[in-house]
This record gives C-alpha cells, sequence and structure tokens, in this order.
C-alpha cells in the first residue's frame, strides 16, 4: 500500500514540476550572466486511503540563462581636430621695377658721301642730274651707267633703244627698280617712274632696316635688303619674284603660288617682289 502511494506521490510530483511556468528568455548582449531561479513549490498528497498530510515538499531548480548575443552595431568616428596653427597673413611683396633702360631708336645712318659719285655728277653736270619722265639721249642728255628710280606706283615704264628705235630692254609695273643705260644705247625712255637718280660711283653702304620685312618693290641687295633666305608669308597664286643682275638681266624667278622661299645671293644686284604678300627674313 506504501509503495502504491509513493509511487502516487512521485508521479504528482513529476506532474507538478513539468507544469511549473518557464521564465521568459533574457538576453544581454556580451555580457555571459547566470541566473539561478529558486521556486517554492508546496504539494500536499493525500493519500487515497487516508486524509493525512504526508509532508511539504520545497522544489529547488538552478537554472542557467546566460546567452551571448553578437549584434552588428555600426561606429562612426569622429575625428579629434589636429589643431592646425592660423596662418599669418603673408604680406604681399610688389616688385620694384628695375630701370629699364629705353632703347635707343637706331636711326638709318646716312650714307657717307661717295667723292667718286659726287665728283662724277659735277664733271658731267646735267648728263648725271636727276630725272624724270621724257627720252633722253645717250651721252648727249644723260650719262651711261646705273639709274635707280625713286618712285611709287605700278605703271612705271623705261625703256633702251637702238639708233633704229628698236627695243633693246624694257620694263612695265613696279617703280623703283634699276635700269642700266650702257654707252652703245642710242636713247632711253621713262614715263610715270618717279625721279631717276644715277648711282653708277654708289658706295654699297648696308642700311638699318636691311633685313626687316619687306613689300612689293625692288631692293637692291647689299644696300636696301640684305642677302640670305627670305619667305614670303602671303597667298594667292600670283606671287611674282626675280633675282636681277647688275644689267637686269634674270637670274631666276618664279611666278605662281605665294609662300615659297628664295634664297637672295650676295652677288645678285637686285631683286624684285609682287603680289607675294610681306616677305620675312630666315637667316644667312
Amino acid at each position: 500500500m506504501k509503495s502504491a502511494v509513493l509511487l502516487r506521490l512521485l508521479a504528482v510530483l513529476m506532474f507538478l514540476t513539468s507544469c511549473a511556468p518557464q521564465e521568459p528568455e533574457v538576453i544581454i548582449a556580451e555580457i555571459p550572466v547566470t541566473v539561478e531561479i529558486t521556486r517554492e513549490v508546496t504539494v500536499q498528497v493525500i493519500a487515497v486511503e487516508t486524509t493525512e498530510v504526508i509532508r511539504e515538499v520545497e522544489v529547488t531548480r538552478e537554472i542557467e540563462v546566460t546567452r551571448l548575443v553578437d549584434r552588428p552595431v555600426t561606429v562612426t568616428f569622429t575625428p579629434t581636430p589636429i589643431n592646425t596653427p592660423t596662418p599669418s597673413n603673408t604680406p604681399t611683396i610688389t616688385p620694384t621695377p628695375s630701370n629699364t633702360p629705353t632703347p635707343t631708336s637706331t636711326s638709318t645712318p646716312t650714307p657717307t658721301p661717295n667723292l667718286a659719285q659726287t665728283a662724277t655728277i659735277q664733271a658731267y653736270g646735267n648728263l648725271a642730274a636727276s630725272k624724270g619722265s621724257g627720252f633722253y639721249e645717250v651721252g648727249v642728255d644723260i650719262l651711261s651707267g646705273k639709274w635707280r628710280s625713286l618712285g611709287t606706283g605700278n605703271r612705271c615704264y623705261w625703256a633702251r633703244y637702238d639708233s633704229n628705235q628698236r627695243i633693246l630692254a624694257n620694263h612695265y609695273g613696279l617703280a623703283g627698280g634699276t635700269v642700266n643705260i650702257r654707252a652703245t644705247d642710242y636713247e632711253v625712255e621713262f614715263k610715270d617712274c618717279g625721279t631717276w637718280r644715277y648711282v653708277e660711283n654708289e658706295e654699297p653702304i648696308l642700311q638699318a632696316n636691311a633685313s626687316n620685312p619687306k613689300n612689293d618693290g625692288f631692293y637692291t641687295v647689299g644696300i636696301e635688303i640684305v642677302a640670305g633666305r627670305w619667305k614670303s608669308t602671303g597667298a594667292g597664286d600670283r606671287c611674282y619674284w626675280a633675282r636681277l643682275d647688275g644689267n637686269q638681266r634674270i637670274l631666276g624667278n618664279h611666278y605662281g603660288l605665294a609662300g615659297g622661299t628664295v634664297t637672295v645671293r650676295t652677288t645678285d644686284y637686285e631683286v624684285h617682289f609682287e603680289g607675294c604678300g610681306t616677305w620675312e627674313y630666315q637667316g644667312p
């Protein structure tokens, strides 16, 4: 009988233990905690055969509820500012201008009078005096030798004739060129070329602007233009240039596109530029 009662009592105890309310789960991040839970349960067991209270039972359970929970945490670091020194005001330095020497203007040198030239003109008087438009008989009205036109424009005409009025040489176009009148010529004609000056005994003195850019015209080598390479900067297809000797014979020439180069030699007497734009000196 007692065995049966004890079995029943044990069954009741197990039932009560299983039915004990469960504690809620406690989560504490990153801190392990061990919680001891003690619950007192009073059980009154009455035997079937008797009403006697057998005993009070105290039930104690130790439950570990520790859990480690990893939770991602975004941490934004606020940098600690470094003390940056406050820059002092840098003084603005105003450069003191150095005394730039004023360039001395180079004046075109005045040619030294050629005594031979002067003596010839004085000796020949009217024959060597400057000439304008007209016909001049050689040896009577005009002296043989080199004459240079000082005029401008593009309607200058000159011609050398023999005694039968046959043309020996002529030119029509830009003024400013040179004609070499021979002693064997009979007559010369000048028209719209400006003033003609006798330059046979002219001393070749290179002018200060001899290497400056050149436009259309005639230029005496060694006086009005320096020998060397010259390049046309113009455009178009009507560019004409010619290198001439002392008798106006063509040593080299070109007609066509502008933009080319011509090499003026020291042995050339004169060059003729027309319709080529500006010519610039490139060097020897």
